[in-house]
């Protein structure tokens, strides 16, 4: 019911995944009533070719957390000060920025982490 009616992006990281996500929404909007979508949108090639195209990193805002050695994906022109002042994320304990994810909700602070 959250969907109808709005347009829905999807992107991951390399694109394969948003694809399929992409076509398994567009095949349930069709057989359900309750989900119908104004239109279903993936980013071609995901973030990672999004930030290849567009250094500077375009409308992308932040980070990507990344599930491997990479840890996380940021455009590479842009000064890690102003990728830090994009994210909007908080530790859930403190609610201080916190945009360094590591399989925890929380900040690295004595206090919290």
């Amino acid at each position: 019911k959250q969907l109808t009616g709005k347009k829905v992006l999807m992107y991951c990281t390399g694109g394969i995944r948003c694809e399929r996500a992409t076509a398994l929404l567009n095949q349930m909007s069709t057989v359900s009533e309750q989900l119908k979508p104004q239109g279903v949108y993936h980013c071609r090639g995901g973030i990672e070719r999004y930030v290849k195209t567009y250094p500077t990193g375009g409308f992308w805002k932040g980070k990507n957390y990344l599930f491997d050695k990479r840890m996380e994906q940021a455009p590479d022109v842009k000064d890690d000060g102003a990728v830090e002042k994009d994210i909007s994320s908080k530790c859930c304990l403190c609610r201080i920025n916190f945009t360094v994810y590591r399989n925890q909700f929380k900040c690295s602070r004595s206090l919290c982490g």
